[in-house]
């Protein structure tokens, strides 16, 4: 029963030092006001530039998801934990999207 629960506690704690996949890294809160002095063709433009920078972003976070994967089930430590990942940038992406979006929704454009 101990080695039971011991086991349970290892594999707990190396799951949480984990990358998380980004279909489950929340936006970051970005302000639309930041942008809405921006012309509708300028919103646009950095829009595309957003999406292509957390199209990117989230492909390197899920790199990270499958070398802590592969890493985990070898040597037990996700390699993410020491070399980081990219949460961060998925997250400021998303929501400097999801406020490029409101801006030109609110602008009609």
């Amino acid at each position: 029963m101990k080695k039971l629960l011991g086991i349970a506690v290892v594999t707990s704690l190396v799951l949480a030092g984990c990358a998380k996949p980004p279909s489950k890294i929340a936006p970051a809160v970005v302000s639309s006001s930041e942008y809405s002095d921006l012309s509708c063709t300028k919103l646009v433009n950095m829009l595309s530039d957003i999406s292509s920078k957390l199209e990117q972003a989230e492909k390197s976070q899920r790199g990270k998801v499958a070398a802590d994967a592969a890493t985990v089930f070898f040597i037990l430590i996700p390699v993410s934990s020491m070399a980081g990942d990219y949460e961060a940038d998925v997250a400021r992406y998303k929501g400097e999207k999801q406020a490029l979006e409101r801006t030109l929704a609110n602008k009609t454009c």
